[in-house]
């Protein structure tokens, strides 16, 4: 069988028609016609039945196309990508990273570059989303976070470089006395009401394990902590976290924070595409991005 007597088959399926599943690919119907018939003839059974009124599938017909559909869509998928690829259609630099870095980390750092007419695109989301389009060469850079599962530290597709944030607890100011300057683990935070990290996340699971499960799961970090903030509750957050609220709450939230007790981290890889074309201002941009997160991984 031939990848174009697939494609004819799925077609035909899809909208019901040899003229318009010829339409589609950009052949003549009667085209279209011999490749099925040719298809039935190796298969050596007949996929439609011919009616005055068009063609019925027969049982035969529908099994193929369920078995060949997830392919058919991961192929045109691939394509799709492959065209995203084309100098003309891709902005001057895009990035997509996890919520929680998108919200402020990524354009208040990158902020000086977008000058004088430089086009950027910045995008969020999930970890399964980044690592799609990283693999399609989508974006110049990107920043994930663990999400349900766990990166791969070595790709043909893409460079990795892995970061480890450290972990707080963020409440509002007077909720719990601890001095400044001191962790805090499950004995000091005991009968608040926690919120977490939803529990099928790799953070929110080994949080959920040292914490107990949380009254409150979020998405991502941020709207965690403007709820615990607003609520009277405590977030558990990492230090990426701590920075956006004080830079986008400043005057406006009393927040405190403080470190989590033990080797508590948040894990995040800065990835870069092979085979998509980079630039100077690309080069500087993920140099002024990986600064960023080696600053909050130090903390």
């Amino acid at each position: 069988m031939k990848n174009h007597q697939f494609e004819a088959f799925y077609q035909v399926m899809l909208t019901g028609s040899m003229t318009e599943a010829a339409r589609k690919i950009g052949r003549t119907q009667p085209a279209v016609s011999t490749t099925i018939k040719t298809l039935e003839a190796h298969l050596g059974f007949a996929l439609f039945d011919r009616t005055a009124t068009g063609l019925k599938p027969r049982v035969e017909a529908q099994v193929m196309f369920e078995r060949l559909r997830p392919v058919m869509e991961q192929l045109h998928d691939i394509e799709r990508n492959m065209i995203q690829l084309a100098p003309n259609f891709m902005p001057r630099m895009a990035i997509i990273a996890a919520n929680n870095v998108a919200t402020h980390l990524v354009p208040s750092r990158i902020a000086p570059l977008a000058t004088d007419g430089q086009a950027v695109r910045i995008m969020d989301g999930s970890s399964s989303r980044i690592l799609s389009a990283m693999e399609a060469q989508q974006y110049d850079i990107a920043i994930t976070d663990e999400g349900l599962g766990t990166i791969p530290p070595v790709s043909p597709l893409y460079e990795s470089e892995r970061f480890e944030i450290p972990m707080f607890a963020v409440f509002p100011k007077g909720l719990i006395d601890v001095p400044p300057g001191d962790s805090v683990g499950p004995d000091a935070l005991r009968g608040q009401r926690i919120c977490s990290l939803y529990y099928e996340h790799g953070t929110g699971r080994r949080l959920s394990d040292l914490f107990g499960r949380p009254q409150v799961e979020f998405q991502n970090f941020y709207a965690m902590a403007c709820y615990a903030i607003h609520s009277g509750s405590v977030a558990l957050v990492d230090y990426i976290t701590c920075t956006t609220v004080a830079a986008l709450n400043a005057g406006n939230v009393r927040a405190d924070w403080r470190r989590l007790e033990g080797p508590q981290m948040s894990v995040y890889h800065l990835l870069r595409p092979r085979y998509r074309p980079r630039s100077a201002l690309i080069d500087r941009c993920h140099a002024i991005l990986r600064e960023a997160m080696r600053e909050h991984a130090k903390a």
